[in-house]
């Protein structure tokens, strides 16, 4: 240590520069080739809620927004009075919800905008581990947004569950075992027997994490498997939405008020895609953890946001 120090100190500047990008350099390469042999032999089970984690479902039919389906818009669906700030674009599609009333001659009741940045998160957590399906919503809703986010099924290639076919999650939560051994598993702390065994494709509570807006789905594993999601809620939708282009009499909005909601459209798209970017490094990170248990990553980032809460 001793010598490290001496040989800091008296180097030339260059020479530790150049030792410095060779030291990144293997650090990088060396943190990449771990990612993929993990993601390959041990891969992480990521289980996504949908309402409010990636997407924000509006019902009825906004009225003030564009009506075109499979579209991605600008702020409320109309160009944007500035020619030179355009505010930000927020896929969406329009379907039928049958939670909500409807007739046979109904096209769409409802319309699904995904959270910025979501789609390109789930891509890079495919790459990363398995992902799954995990909803409270029903089959129908469930399928419809599935069509629209990932028709090749090439990001969620694992178990979708809904409460169509689990009922149980709406009272009891979102319990991770009911896909270990076929069914719902008695060793709480363990499992089941998958453990004993380490298939590639084999779902077991120690690689298993769960992304979900609702602290309260995390219980059956006691929250050790949970991170909690900031809600994509309406309030936080509207925000990423142009509020000029909302309003009947933007046009006579002044140039200067418009750039400051464009701005303020930006601020709050950008705060969307902070969290997506969070939820794939916390991905990342359950990966690469040499423990190979990502419940320990799991309580450190729920100690880091009570230590960011208390202040």
């Amino acid at each position: 240590a001793a010598s490290l120090l001496l040989f800091a100190m008296t180097a030339p500047p260059q020479q530790l520069l150049q030792l410095a990008r060779r030291a990144s350099t293997i650090g990088i390469t060396s943190l990449t080739g771990w990612t993929s042999y993990k993601a390959n032999t041990d891969p992480l089970h990521i289980f996504w809620d949908l309402d409010h984690t990636i997407l924000c479902s509006v019902t009825p039919l906004p009225s003030n927004h564009t009506a075109n389906a499979h579209n991605d818009i600008t702020g409320g669906g109309e160009e944007s009075s500035s020619s030179l700030l355009q505010p930000p674009t927020i896929h969406h599609f329009d379907q039928i919800d049958d939670d909500f009333p409807y007739t046979p001659l109904t096209v769409a009741n409802t319309r699904t905008y995904f959270r910025p940045g979501a789609k390109v998160a789930l891509w890079l957590c495919s790459k990363l581990g398995i992902c799954h399906v995990y909803t409270a919503a029903q089959e129908s809703y469930t399928m419809n947004i599935l069509q629209e986010l990932d028709p090749n099924k090439e990001v969620f290639r694992g178990v979708v569950l809904h409460r169509t076919g689990y009922p149980r999650i709406v009272r009891d939560g979102k319990d991770l075992t009911v896909v270990m051994g076929g069914g719902t598993n008695n060793d709480d702390d363990n499992g089941g027997s998958n453990t004993d065994k380490k298939e590639p494709n084999d779902i077991r509570l120690e690689r298993a994490i769960l992304f979900d807006d609702k602290v309260s789905n995390f219980k059956p594993q006691k929250y050790e498997n949970g991170v909690s999601v900031l809600p994509f809620s309406e309030e936080r939708l509207n925000k990423c939405l142009s509020s000029t282009n909302k309003n009947s009499s933007s046009s006579s909005s002044s140039s200067n008020e418009n750039y400051h909601n464009v701005m303020d459209n930006w601020t709050a798209y950008l705060q969307e895609v902070k969290e997506m970017a969070r939820l794939v490094g916390i991905s990342v990170w359950g990966t690469v953890h040499l423990s190979g248990d990502v419940r320990k990553v799991v309580d450190w980032v729920r100690k880091l946001n009570e230590d960011d809460n208390e202040v």
